[in-house]
């Protein structure tokens, strides 16, 4: 079926040179980039070899535009139009070419919570620094290098610019409002050779404290001097409600009298989860009656999503048990699944073995979180010399008192443990063993390997796993295949539409969308907190972006004592 354009798209079809392009959620920019890419090589802009490149943060946008593309365009164009994470981009060129910039052949991808712990306690210039340091000596590089390593590479390469340039003729950059000062460089660097077609929506920037910028499209437009189009007033998604309306008004903090169709703000009593489960209940009760569906739980953090996660699959409070899924960041969970696959490797001496648990447990400590707290950095490091002390002591290293003699009891309790063979049960049944130590350090990360997706989400880790056993009658290298497993997973770009009930961040949630969604906050973890001058100004774009998730209701949960202040009064 051919896509009816209105006449502000067909000129957009028809201009040449660089263009930014203005939309809110559900106006059909990615539709209309993908629209010009394929323009663009039946004309002959991009020549007979080069392809276009579509750019973008989350991978849950490149799963849809990907899965869009592949439904709607010829076969032809299809291969010529590259669909990629700006991660995944950069990625790819700095494995074959950082060496250029004077590290070891060969750069290793510093995963998010190993980063953290190498780079625990500095800020600003310092973890630059150090970031810096750790590409040029040990050949690793932090995700936060990326950009500023392509951009390096282009500046000092003319040839490898022109080369990427010749490549991609074309380049649509997507979520424009949320790029760095960093990320903006090497777009810059990139459009120097290539034309640039930037896509955003202003009231959808939420990574400030990233370092995205209010003035980023001005920067573009000083820069490149652009055709501008804009398609903000339009919305694809929510037709036929008012929930973009809405979420307008929450950023404007001026809310009209009469009500907001498919909007409605609860505030609901109490200090347990018991109303959110009833909402949910409700709402999953009336909306299974379709062959397929979607309601997500949007929260302000990742303790908040667990919590509710935990809630929603006990039966508590008079409720039954309804089991939903998760979506948390992945660094916890991904060094408890190291503890534990470390735990399944053969055993070659209990000494080393304790000391490495003890190791890994240091790294869980400030690799969990963003940004580690004292007592967790301090925790870490008395790890780390308990660690030293059983190297050099054996038994007597893990002293009377402490996580030391827990850790020493695990290795008992795993080593009583038959493996089958069969990752799966093996895998919960050390988590089981981990899960049971009255040590409440080994206890939050069983709680944390709950959510390692890899073995229910992708059969990739449980089938290597499973080779490694027949191979060697034993999960030989565990460790290093769940490695290469979460660094595949880091730049994937394929993903499974959201079915049922899923919780999630707002965060989490950029990207995606959903039938209904229920933004709730609690009594202690709430939305709005006072950490600054824009504190209040990032809680409204957040708000936003959360309101326009949904397709066709919106439910805003907020406690009936010390309601959000940013909601319409009740």
């Amino acid at each position: 079926m051919p896509l009816v354009l209105c006449e502000q798209r067909q000129r957009l079809l028809r201009t040449d040179g660089h263009i930014v392009v203005r939309g809110g959620a559900g106006s059909g920019k990615t539709t209309i980039a993908l629209a010009k890419a394929c323009e663009d090589l039946a004309t002959g802009r991009i020549g007979n070899s080069g392809k276009a490149l579509f750019l973008s943060f989350a991978r849950a946008t490149i799963a849809r535009v990907t899965e869009q593309a592949t439904a709607t365009l010829p076969k032809d164009q299809l291969r010529r139009i590259e669909i990629n994470t700006y991660h995944g981009f950069a990625w790819s060129v700095l494995k074959s070419h950082a060496y250029l910039l004077g590290t070891r052949p060969g750069v290793s991808l510093l995963l998010p919570a190993q980063a953290r712990e190498r780079l625990v306690g500095l800020a600003g210039d310092a973890r630059t620094a150090r970031q810096r340091q750790l590409f040029d000596e040990e050949g690793l590089v932090a995700f936060d290098l990326f950009p500023i390593l392509l951009a390096e590479l282009l500046e000092q390469s003319l040839v490898l610019a022109q080369a990427f340039g010749n490549a991609y003729p074309t380049i649509i950059v997507d979520e424009f409002q949320d790029t760095n000062d960093q990320e903006w460089a090497m777009i810059s660097r990139l459009g120097q050779h290539s034309r640039l077609i930037a896509l955003g929506d202003p009231k959808q920037r939420i990574y400030d404290f990233k370092g995205a910028s209010p003035r980023r499209f001005n920067d573009f437009i000083e820069a490149f001097a652009p055709t501008e189009f804009d398609f903000l007033s339009e919305n694809n998604r929510s037709a036929g409600t008012d929930i973009t309306a809405f979420a307008d008004a929450i950023l404007e903090g001026a809310f009209r009298q009469q009500p907001y169709t498919g909007v409605s703000v609860v505030r609901y009593a109490g200090r347990s989860l018991r109303p959110l489960k009833q909402k949910v209940l409700e709402t999953a009760n009336r909306l299974r009656r379709r062959e397929t569906w979607s309601l997500a739980v949007l929260v302000p953090s990742n303790p908040l999503a667990a919590a509710v996660f935990d809630y929603m699959h006990g039966a508590e409070h008079g409720l039954p048990r309804y089991p939903v899924d998760i979506v948390v960041s992945a660094e916890g969970p991904m060094l408890a699944g190291m503890l534990i696959a470390l735990l399944l490797e053969p055993r070659t001496s209990d000494i080393e073995l304790g000391a490495a648990v003890l190791e890994a447990l240091a790294a869980f400590e400030v690799g969990r979180s963003e940004n580690a707290s004292t007592t967790a950095i301090t925790r870490s490091r008395r790890m780390r010399t308990l660690a030293t002390a059983v190297r050099t002591l054996g038994d007597r290293g893990y002293g009377a008192a402490g996580v030391g003699p827990g850790v020493r009891q695990l290795l008992v309790d795993v080593a009583q443990l038959q493996l089958t063979g069969d990752p799966v049960s093996d895998w919960r049944a050390v988590r089981a063993a981990i899960a049971a130590s009255h040590r409440t350090e080994l206890q939050s990360v069983a709680k944390e390997a709950r959510h390692m997706r890899l073995l229910r989400r992708g059969a990739q880790i449980e089938a290597v796993l499973a080779d490694a056993w027949r191979a060697r009658g034993a999960y030989v290298d565990a460790r290093s295949l769940l490695r290469a497993a979460v660094v595949e997973d880091q730049f994937s770009a394929t993903g499974r539409a959201h079915q049922g009930v899923s919780v999630m961040t707002i965060h989490k949630a950029k990207g995606k969308e959903f039938d209904e969604v229920i933004v709730f906050e609690g009594p202690f973890q709430r939305y709005f907190v006072q950490r600054g001058p824009d504190s209040e100004r990032s809680t409204r774009f957040n708000l936003h972006v959360a309101s326009t998730r949904a397709r066709s209701n919106l439910t805003v949960m907020t406690p009936s004592i010390d309601p959000c202040h940013l909601l319409p009064p009740g």
